[in-house]
């Protein structure tokens, strides 16, 4: 993708985004067809994540929510705490919905670190099974410095994305349910997080994975992220079903032992 690409694709997201209203929610889950929550990034909206949505809706038939992270701004500029508190509204709404059991979360960017903060400081009722992260800057974004200047004085979550922040070292800091897992994706070309930035430290129920050819808007429209993605859940899927077989499987009988 050339830098004119990008810059133009840059600029449809943030037009479309004047128009987000988010998804609706769902009045019925069926049980193997638990929701998919998607999570947009820094000043940018649910509207960007439209091709990824259509992609696993079509692919996995199970229903996919989009989550508008601002209140009042079409743009998303808000604390990431008050963004995982706002998403976590949602679905704790969405617990009430006939048939559903989990959520599973997808989110680009800065919307990575709203769901992991979700996972592992909010998610009190273990909601979430899994959490994948596309670009996010677990590490921090060298390029945040340079936004601060820009979105600075409006903008608490510019200084939360700053290598090195409080925010990212209490994050850091807090385990990933058990029962959960967290996944960060990052691309070989992404310039605005690059590798080193999105990598997880080796703890339990983490995981990092690595797209070739891909840069940072390319999450939001190329196949193979989206390919990605969608087997990462249907793997998901599988495990868990696999689990209840083994639950639901009898007990194998055990000798008794008799002393002579």
């Amino acid at each position: 993708m050339s830098a004119l690409e990008t810059l133009w694709a840059g600029l449809s997201v943030a037009t479309h985004s004047l128009t987000d209203r988010g998804s609706k929610t769902p009045r019925f889950l069926r049980r193997n067809a638990q929701p998919i929550v998607l999570l947009h990034g820094f000043a940018a909206s649910s509207l960007a994540l439209l091709p990824l949505a259509d992609h696993l809706t079509r692919r996995l038939g199970r229903p996919v929510l989009r989550l508008r992270l601002s209140d009042r701004l079409a743009l998303n500029l808000a604390d990431i705490r008050h963004s995982a508190a706002r998403a976590s509204k949602a679905v704790e709404q969405l617990a009430q919905v006939p048939g559903f059991r989990y959520a599973d979360v997808v989110g680009h960017s800065l919307g990575g670190l709203v769901a992991t903060y979700w996972l592992k400081r909010l998610d009190r009722e273990r909601r979430i099974r899994r959490v994948i992260t596309l670009g996010t800057p677990h590490r921090g974004a060298p390029l945040a410095l340079a936004g601060a200047l820009v979105f600075g004085a409006f903008s608490r979550a510019i200084w939360q994305m700053l290598p090195g922040s409080p925010f990212l070292r209490e994050l850091e800091a807090l385990p990933v349910p058990e029962g959960a897992e967290l996944i960060s994706v990052c691309a070989e070309a992404d310039l605005v997080v690059p590798r080193t930035s999105a990598y997880l430290a080796p703890e339990p129920r983490h995981r990092n994975e690595m797209l070739a050819e891909l840069d940072h808007l390319g999450f939001l429209h190329h196949a193979r992220c989206h390919t990605f993605v969608e087997s990462a859940l249907a793997t998901a899927n599988r495990g868990r079903a696999a689990a209840r077989r083994r639950l639901r499987a009898p007990a194998p009988k055990r000798r008794s032992l008799e002393w002579a």
